[in-house]
């Protein structure tokens, strides 16, 4: 194994971790929304796509965890759903160097809320229609705490960006 594979390994260890800190904070101790997207977001405006989808999706998996997969099976599609936000962040901050990030976390956030509707039959309504009544019910939840999580990797970002090694 190279030196490169190394670091980028030891890279997604170290800030899957801190997404593991971060799933300990939630703003509803019931459910498996979390702070823990703060560090994908940051690595993929950082470091890049792969790495940021990445611990997006092993963010997520984690507060799963943690939360004792209060949505069963569907948190596998929603780690895959944050894993595309991740990448989501990083190409779009890469095709727009200077002031790129702003746009690219308003991409991660979109991603990561609009991620619920499609998930809405599944929710533990009956129906579709109690369904999409949750997803309602909890996009602005989500809205609310992947926008914390943006701003929070945004200004991380602005403040170190050239200042450490890539």
């Amino acid at each position: 194994m190279s030196n490169r594979a190394s670091v980028r390994i030891a890279r997604i260890a170290i800030f899957t971790a801190l997404a593991v800190v971060g799933s300990f904070i939630k703003p509803n101790p019931a459910s498996s929304i979390a702070f823990d997207s703060f560090a994908g977001f940051f690595v993929a405006l950082y470091f890049g796509t792969f790495e940021g989808a990445f611990v997006c999706g092993l963010g997520h998996l984690a507060t799963a965890t943690v939360s004792g997969f209060p949505l069963g099976v569907l948190h596998l599609p929603i780690a895959l759903g944050m894993a595309l936000a991740g990448a989501a962040i990083g190409l779009t901050n890469k095709l727009h160097k200077n002031w790129g990030f702003i746009p690219a976390l308003v991409i991660g956030v979109a991603i990561n809320t609009a991620m619920v509707f499609p998930l809405a039959p599944w929710l533990g309504g009956a129906t579709l229609d109690e369904g999409l009544l949750i997803a309602y019910g909890l996009a602005p939840v989500l809205l609310t705490v992947a926008a914390l999580n943006a701003i929070a990797a945004g200004i991380v970002f602005f403040a170190l960006r050239g200042k450490l090694k890539a």
